[in-house]
């Protein structure tokens, strides 16, 4: 298995920001809280307000002579508090039994609010007229005491927002600095792998020369030894071919042929799969299946080639452990690309192949060099298209390509 090179990157989350976000967020709760514990105090002296201004007009009732009659002294007290809303005298017999623990003397007074059709401060009060114990219903709209809490709501409301201004830009200022560290990131690695390739490409082309030359002495000699040392020189052989497919990787990988495109049929990439299928499957039980739809779209052959041999390479390999393998090519169009598939139904991808799927030099078999998912997808996008790779709900895996019908040049 080939190993990456390390490469120093910025961390995608720096520290620092998240203690400057939770300071932020946690400063804009706390003036929130403050702002609705005031409101709920200053709302607490609301009610007593209310109370105060409804003693105040029992009060006046105990000072009332009885011989005014009642129009008068209920214009009286309307004149004292501009927000009455009603006032009723209640006698035993006609008030509610809910009434007694005031006709009692268990309780001093008995205040509610009331919704609608006016939000009303309604008190139940007992004074007495001359000799007799009377109980006045008096009503007086909330609105009166609105005063205490008028600019507290407003500084609640102002400091609620003010406070989901501060949050949203703080989210905001975090989820910027995130991206421009992915950013720098993504930077870094193009960087890093633009280096690899050029590196790649140098070093193949200086393997290639004397790789040539070892392989070819090595034929000729096996030609002019005999049958008993000929096959001292099959591991030079076998292994000088390994190292050319190493050499051809790697010149894929570092310099990617341009394309050169043309006008192709469907019909031909079938075949030509068909033919590298019959030379990769060496076993009864691995099977090519294609559905193909005539069409014809631009590409260059010989990098598509490449491209799904690769990919036909990768399925076979995965499943030649498997009892039964089945890989299934599809071709089909869209309104303007072609989509090719390859779908195996081998054992898939693990977590970490999935995650480092593209990386070059990563490999999870016991032998190969790691390049050719990298190749595929330079191939795929030298094409003007892009390579994907998904697990199949059934198991296995799909190699998507999509490309353009047709190339504007």
């Amino acid at each position: 298995m080939f190993l990456r090179p390390s490469v120093n990157l910025p961390a995608r989350r720096r520290p620092l920001h998240i203690i400057l976000a939770a300071s932020t967020i946690l400063c804009a709760a706390a003036l929130v809280f403050s702002a609705i514990r005031t409101y709920q105090e200053l709302n607490a002296q609301r009610a007593v307000f209310l109370r105060s201004r409804v003693a105040a007009l029992a009060a006046h009732l105990e000072t009332i002579p009885p011989a005014i009659p009642e129009s008068q002294w209920q214009q009286i007290l309307a004149d004292e508090e501009e927000s009455l809303i009603g006032l009723a005298i209640l006698d035993r017999p006609s008030s509610p039994d809910t009434l007694a623990p005031l006709w009692e003397g268990r309780e001093l007074f008995r205040t509610e609010s009331i919704a609608s059709p006016v939000p009303t401060f309604r008190a139940y009060v007992p004074f007495h007229d001359g000799p007799g114990l009377h109980i006045a219903r008096i009503d007086i709209a909330e609105s009166a005491a609105d005063f205490l809490v008028e600019h507290a709501r407003h500084h609640l409301w102002f400091v609620a927002l003010g406070g989901l201004i501060i949050v949203g830009l703080t989210v905001l200022t975090v989820r910027n600095a995130d991206r421009a560290a992915l950013a720098e990131r993504r930077q870094l690695e193009l960087q890093h792998l633009a280096t690899l390739g050029e590196m790649s490409a140098s070093l193949a082309h200086e393997i290639r020369n004397p790789l040539g030359t070892i392989k070819g002495f090595a034929q000729l000699l096996a030609e002019k030894l005999n049958g008993t040392h000929a096959p001292l020189l099959t591991p030079i052989l076998s292994e000088t071919t390994r190292l050319e497919a190493l050499v051809k990787d790697l010149l894929l990988y570092g310099r990617p042929a341009l394309p050169t495109f043309q006008s192709v049929h469907t019909t031909r990439i079938e075949a030509t799969l068909r033919q590298h299928a019959q030379h990769l499957i060496d076993s009864p039980h691995l099977q090519l299946e294609s559905t193909v739809h005539p069409f014809s779209f631009d590409t260059d052959p010989q990098l598509l080639e490449q491209l799904l041999l690769n990919l036909l390479r990768n399925a076979i390999d995965a499943m030649r452990p498997q009892p039964a393998g089945l890989v299934n090519f599809e071709i089909t169009a869209t309104a303007d690309c072609a989509v090719l598939r390859l779908l195996d139904n081998g054992p898939g991808l693990s977590e970490e192949a999935r995650r480092r799927l593209f990386e070059p030099f990563y490999t999870s078999k016991a032998s190969g060099t790691g390049l050719g998912l990298s190749i595929s997808r330079k191939l795929a996008e030298a094409l003007g298209g892009h390579l994907s790779l998904d697990p199949r709900p059934a198991g296995g895996l799909s190699a998507e390509i999509i490309l353009p019908l047709h190339h504007n040049v």
